[in-house]
């Protein structure tokens, strides 16, 4: 079973967080939770991001195959913020695992660095999205901006707000587990057609 971590920080929004966090068929391990954008209360795993990183010796990336990042522009600008979060992100991506990040948090990939794997193997630009409000500070870091509602590119899956969640959740779902799965889990959920 694929396992996920997901980096919860104050002020980020519900309902990113929780449409990724409610699917059972991917394990996962919640970290640093707080209170969210209304005051809703999380109970994390670990209170802590060094908490995390102490205990796995710092090879974090090796215990999970993604790393999720809810937006919320207040919980994103903490991550952004964050050397530990930081350093977090740029190890997943160095080692070949899975980034998802959903509205402002896409601004966390750009503050983790531009590292080569943001240029694509033809020289292009990776492609990723955000929430509206952040993609000037996205294009200006050197990537290139899709308008679309999810975007994968490489092994980063972006996606531009709360109204996009559901889709962000399922095409964690299919990548982590196959599109069969992602049929199986959309389907009781009666979700609108995709475009």
């Amino acid at each position: 079973m694929p396992k996920a971590l997901i980096l919860v920080a104050d002020g980020s929004e519900e309902i990113e967080f929780v449409t990724p966090y409610d699917d059972p068929r991917v394990a996962k391990q919640l970290i640093w939770g707080f209170s969210m954008s209304r005051n809703i209360r999380i109970v994390p795993d670990y209170r802590k991001v060094t908490d995390l990183l102490n205990e796995t010796a710092h090879n974090v990336y090796e215990h999970y195959d993604i790393l999720i990042l809810p937006g919320g522009a207040p919980g994103a600008k903490t991550f952004c913020q964050n050397y530990d979060v930081l350093q977090l992100i740029w190890h997943f991506r160095n080692h070949g695992k899975w980034v998802a990040a959903i509205c402002a948090a896409t601004t966390a990939l750009v503050a983790a660095g531009n590292w080569a794997e943001a240029v694509t193997p033809d020289g292009g630009k990776m492609r990723v999205t955000s929430h509206p409000s952040v993609k000037e500070e996205v294009e200006e870091a050197g990537w290139q901006y899709s308008e679309e509602r999810v975007v994968v590119d490489g092994k980063v899956i972006t996606s531009r707000g709360p109204g996009t969640a559901m889709l962000f959740a399922l095409t964690i779902v299919e990548v982590m587990c196959g599109k069969d799965k992602r049929a199986e889990v959309e389907g009781p959920m009666v979700c609108a057609e995709t475009l």
